[in-house]
């Protein structure tokens, strides 16, 4: 069987994870936007994250400003634990002026995207 060179379309359940990451990314910067210039940690942003009814794990949350993070849209630090190493608490969140550039309509990024439900002023 030869193998096909056209690129190949996601699956649905694919489709609709990507979309999901790419708004959740949304909703982070627009947050922190909001916060500007105060910082919040990753409890707390998990916490706002789950009142406005998005379904996200803390390591969800880890992967989305991980990315974020390598845009140069977010900073944010890590403490490490005597207790889980490989799960370090992610603190003091904030946006960066690239990031407010994203939610500001300045700047676009096809891995940020916007919840249906938000009205972002620009």
């Amino acid at each position: 069987m030869k193998r096909s060179d056209a690129k190949r379309e996601p699956l649905p359940r694919q489709a609709s994870s990507a979309a999901q990451a790419r708004r959740l990314r949304g909703a982070i910067l627009a947050l922190l936007a909001e916060q500007s210039p105060e910082r919040l940690n990753a409890d707390v942003l998990l916490g706002v994250l789950e009142r406005l009814h998005y379904d996200v794990t803390a390591r969800e949350l880890a992967a989305a400003l991980a990315y974020l993070r390598s845009r140069g849209y977010v900073e944010f630090e890590e403490l490490r634990s005597r207790e889980l190493p490989a799960l370090p608490r992610i603190v003091r969140v904030g946006i960066t002026a690239q990031g407010a550039d994203v939610v500001d309509g300045t700047t676009e990024d096809p891995g940020v995207d916007w919840p249906r439900s938000w009205k972002l002023e620009a």
